[in-house]
């Protein structure tokens, strides 16, 4: 197809786009966006995905853009379309993901003219991306190819720099919306941006390398980050471990591949005794990456703070989760690990205690876990020890990403769940999205009230068969019958947990899905080989459990570790 959109503002963003980088662009159907959606289809450059739902298609561009991490296109319509996009577009901006947010729009003075789907998008996300620009209408002169030109390289470049994020590029487009033309931009320039190396100079190494030797005791704390892309990174975080007053507390959606690091905090932290705290609280907190899971590891650090606390991070802001900030590092984790250590002296036994507590816990959890009744923990054993090697594990959010951070997750090779804001409502479409980029299984947790709100994502034609999704049918919110507050009010089940009993089986069947359901701990047992094995479409696996002994269950399972 030698034509494309006559509108040269439209050249200009599809051939700067894929000069860039740009592989893959997400479409929802509309007219204002025709231009874009014809010329992005026609450009051999860009793999095009079109998807209905403009909700589910943002949290499926950013699934796709976890896995290669390379700037996704957005393609919509004027109107409304642009604000279902919010939530993913929030959820990219703190989980520092280059989603492109390319939205058609009226003409300038037709906005808030009563006109159809007229509506005020110029900085519509203010807050949730990097930036903003708004393109003009028409390119009537070389000034006004110059700017379009220079504001997609900018675009781009700002969403793939630094502190990686969502920016968001609006595109008025005036009729008619469907004349083409062979002759079209192709060799539009592309500005390149180069970023230094994440070096310190010898004179701030040489600061921070004295304020180390001072702590006797350090804790290298991650949140959530991508899979980290080298050998090397790995072997640094591992060797970072041989300082033996350094413990790597990492939570699984951290993947720092790290074989000594410490996964499953919450189980460790449970086993500590008062008397026993003053040996384990740092003198310094090195943090990475995204907001924690563990709600148990901010408390500790904030009933006992560390004299210091370091945030290491490029292009980062002043992340002072626990109160306690004093040096903010603009550095990938990894590059200043590299830098810093080993450090001198310290509490040589620091590290010791900790994996102590780790062999105890493990200990503790296998135990309980042996006799544990059929439940949400009991099947997340199960789970957890039958998922393939080398798999991607994508954990919905609420109940499904805490328990799977109790478990050590030793096949997959990469583990994400949207902590960027913890919303439930589009965890499958980002698993979606994941799975059409990898090779390797991927395999998809979610609870079932997530998986209601976000069922569109199986309305579309891009479901892998390397993808498998797991449905805990535990009868709504669970979350909120172990969490202080909730579960001690009369309006738990209607207003919190919002218990529902749809019909999963006919979901699976509406959209030609394999199905299997599991009620018991020996029916997963027997169903997971047949659930894991090759299927030509998308396998659904619901597994049942008792929604009023769940937290039952749960809160034993917390005493057992602290010994009780």
């Amino acid at each position: 197809m030698d034509s494309r959109s006559d509108k040269k503002s439209v050249q200009i963003v599809v051939d700067v786009c894929a000069r860039k980088g740009m592989r893959q662009v997400v479409i929802s159907p509309g007219s204002r966006n025709a231009p874009l959606s014809i010329s992005f289809n026609r450009d051999e450059r860009v793999e095009c995905f079109v998807i209905v739902d403009e909700r589910s298609a943002a949290f499926f561009a950013l699934g796709l853009a976890q896995m290669s991490g390379e700037p996704v296109g957005l393609v919509c319509t004027s109107g409304t379309a642009l604000l279902n996009y919010a939530p993913a577009v929030c959820e990219a901006f703190y989980q520092r993901i280059p989603l492109v947010v390319l939205s058609a729009d009226r003409p300038v003075e037709w906005i808030d003219q009563d006109d159809s789907q007229a509506i005020n998008q110029q900085n519509i996300f203010a807050g949730y991306v990097k930036k903003s620009f708004q393109l003009p209408a028409e390119v009537s002169c070389n000034d006004d190819a110059w700017y379009v030109n220079r504001c997609l390289n900018e675009a781009i470049n700002l969403a793939m720099a630094g502190r990686k994020g969502p920016v968001h590029i609006n595109i008025p487009l005036r009729e008619p919306l469907y004349r083409l033309s062979g002759d079209f931009a192709q060799n539009e320039r592309k500005i390149e941006c180069y970023e230094p190396d994440s070096r310190l100079s010898d004179r701030q190494l040489e600061e921070l390398r004295e304020r180390a030797s001072g702590c006797d005791k350090i804790l290298i704390l991650c949140g959530f980050m991508p899979a980290a892309a080298t050998e090397k990174a790995a072997q640094i975080w591992q060797k970072t471990t041989e300082n033996q007053q350094v413990v790597i507390l990492a939570e699984p959606v951290s993947n720092v591949g790290c074989a000594t690091a410490i996964t499953t905090i919450d189980r460790v932290l449970n086993t500590l005794t008062p008397v026993e705290i003053e040996l384990f609280t740092p003198d310094l907190v090195i943090s990475c990456g995204g907001a924690l899971v563990s709600k148990q590891i901010k408390t500790f650090l904030k009933n006992n703070p560390p004299r210091e606390h370091w945030y290491v991070g490029k292009g980062e802001s002043h992340i002072d989760t626990l109160q306690r900030l004093t040096a903010l590092i603009q550095c990938e984790p990894t590059d200043f690990l590299e830098q810093l250590f080993p450090v001198t002296g310290g509490d040589a036994g620091f590290s010791e205690r900790w994996n102590q507590k780790a062999a105890v816990a493990e200990k503790r959890h296998n135990r309980f876990l042996e006799g544990a009744p059929w439940s949400d923990l009991k099947a997340f054993e199960i789970l957890t020890s039958a998922l393939p090697a080398r798999c991607n594990l994508q954990l919905g959010n609420s109940s499904a990403v805490r328990y799977g951070h109790l478990f050590r997750q030793n096949n997959p090779s990469t583990i994400y769940s949207n902590r960027g804001t913890s919303g439930i409502d589009g965890s499958t479409s980002t698993a979606v999205g994941a799975a059409c980029n990898s090779q390797q299984p991927t395999v998809f947790i979610s609870g079932d009230i997530s998986f209601y709100y976000d069922s569109n994502a199986l309305w579309n034609k891009y479901l892998s068969p390397n993808l498998r999704i797991v449905v805990m049918k535990n009868g709504g919110g669970s979350l909120f019958r172990f969490i202080p507050g909730p579960s001690e009010v009369e309006e738990l089940e209607e207003y919190f947990e919002a218990a529902q009993d749809l019909n999963i089986a006919k979901m699976a069947d509406l959209y030609g899905l394999p199905y299997y359901r599991a009620n018991s701990a020996d029916e997963l047992r027997e169903l997971l080989p047949l659930f894991l094995a090759k299927h030509d479409r998308t396998p659904v696996l619901e597994i049942c459990t008792p929604r009023e002994e769940n937290d039952v269950v749960l809160k034993g399972y917390f005493r057992a570790l602290r010994g009780g």
